[in-house]
């Protein structure tokens, strides 16, 4: 497996876990030409506060069961945006209120999207209920 498509398969299963914890709206963004802190965004919504940290912290935690261990972690107090920053990939979670305001999308206009396999993107069976 070369490096990108082992970062990639990473990122793809940081998607998987944010939809099972159900979050939406997600978006990869490919800013590797655009920047030279990290190569990947992953944006995600989530409709709480409470769910931006559950999902937050359940990437964290599945990265940490595969090997990967974030090398900085934001914001999972507060839950209005949490970055975890994996170097080669940052996963951004916004609740959806607040996500509009720091139009990532916008700033990053000319960075490719990337799509991501419908297969990561289905939710599992237990996906964790948080209100």
């Amino acid at each position: 497996m070369t490096e990108t498509s082992e970062v990639l398969e990473n990122i793809f299963e940081c998607a998987k876990v944010a939809v099972d914890k159900r979050g939406t709206d997600l978006l990869l963004l490919d800013v590797g030409g655009l920047t030279s802190y990290t190569d990947y965004f992953l944006l995600v919504s989530a409709t709480s506060d409470r769910r931006v940290k559950t999902i937050a912290e359940s990437i964290r935690q599945a990265m940490k069961d595969r090997g990967v261990t974030a090398l900085g972690v934001e914001g999972l107090r507060e839950g209005r945006w949490a970055l975890l920053d994996f170097g080669p990939w940052i996963v951004h979670v916004f609740y959806e209120e607040v996500r509009g305001n720091f139009d990532l999308e916008g700033l990053w206009s000319d960075a490719s999207r990337v799509e991501i396999p419908a297969a990561y993107l289905e939710a599992g069976p237990g996906g964790e209920e948080v209100f």
